[in-house]
């Protein structure tokens, strides 16, 4: 079977996840076809048997570079099966919601969201994670990929739970995307640090950083998916009204010893929950 496989990706898990579903698809002798929302074109879902979607969640909602480009699709010309598997820094009952408009948009072309999966994924925002958690995080979702695809291909349906007035929750939280392009005229360079490696210029998914006449300028079209931030040689920029949120270097995902978190008992019950019934879940199948 082919798939058409699309993304949006900030600092990175995104397209980490997307290529780790890519590589269970070989292996099953499927065809995936990715597309980053940012820089590819559209492409027809009519050319393909299925689509997978995977994206960061941004105040409970898909990121509008997804939205946008769901809006931009054809209509299918017959029903399509449809395959979500979102990542957050936490595996809240509210991130459900995350995922209401974007199948409605979905419905209307002819797809429909049969399964549907939420990984923890490290932070870009807010705080840093430890890199024994970013790791741990990442080998479970690797663990967790394969057996979320099988249960796609034997039609087993999985669905987030709903959870009362989530829609309108989900649509009063999507202020995020205009709080971006406003907070993101904020951010500011810091000229002492600055090395002008301009890899923030290059590098921006929304294009919304210049440099001209010896200035950086951040215009009006910030995702606040902390690109720049996390990935500044230098630590050189400042996060507007947030700036006490950032995230200065980004993960390896490398294997190291324990490593105490730097906020140890936020969302300590509902991550203990996530990797208790996702690691025995894993275990499991490989006794299997």
């Amino acid at each position: 079977m082919r798939f058409l496989g699309i993304y949006f990706t900030g600092t990175g898990n995104s397209k980490r996840v997307m290529d780790v579903i890519n590589h269970n698809l070989i292996s099953l002798q499927h065809t995936l076809d990715t597309v980053d929302v940012i820089k590819d074109e559209i492409k027809d879902i009519n050319e393909y048997d299925g689509l997978i979607i995977t994206y960061p969640i941004y105040g409970f909602n898909a990121p509008k570079p997804i939205i946008s480009y769901v809006k931009k699709m054809v209509k299918a010309n017959e029903n399509k099966p449809c395959l979500i598997m979102k990542q957050s820094g936490e595996h809240l009952f509210w991130n459900n919601a995350s995922s209401l408009y974007l199948t409605s948009l979905l419905k209307k072309r002819n797809i429909t969201v049969t399964n549907e999966y939420h990984y923890l994924m490290p932070y870009s925002f807010i705080f840093r994670h430890s890199d024994f958690m970013a790791y741990r995080m990442n080998n479970v979702m690797e663990g967790l990929i394969p057996l979320d695809l099988n249960d796609f291909f034997s039609h087993k349906d999985s669905h987030m739970k709903r959870f009362f007035l989530d829609r309108f929750f989900a649509w009063v939280l999507r202020i995020q995307w205009w709080g971006g392009r406003f907070n993101g005229r904020f951010y500011k360079v810091e000229k002492n640090k600055c090395v002008k490696c301009m890899k923030c210029v290059k590098e921006c998914p929304a294009c919304n950083i210049e440099f001209k006449d010896g200035k950086f300028k951040f215009k009006g079209q910030c995702l606040m998916c902390q690109r720049c931030i996390m990935y500044c040689p230098r630590h050189a920029i400042k996060v507007g009204m947030f700036n006490s949120w950032r995230v200065d270097e980004p993960y390896t995902f490398k294997e190291v010893p324990y490593q105490k978190e730097r906020h140890p008992n936020y969302c300590k019950k509902n991550y203990q929950k996530y990797f208790k019934v996702s690691e025995e879940r894993i275990e499991k199948s490989k006794a299997a």
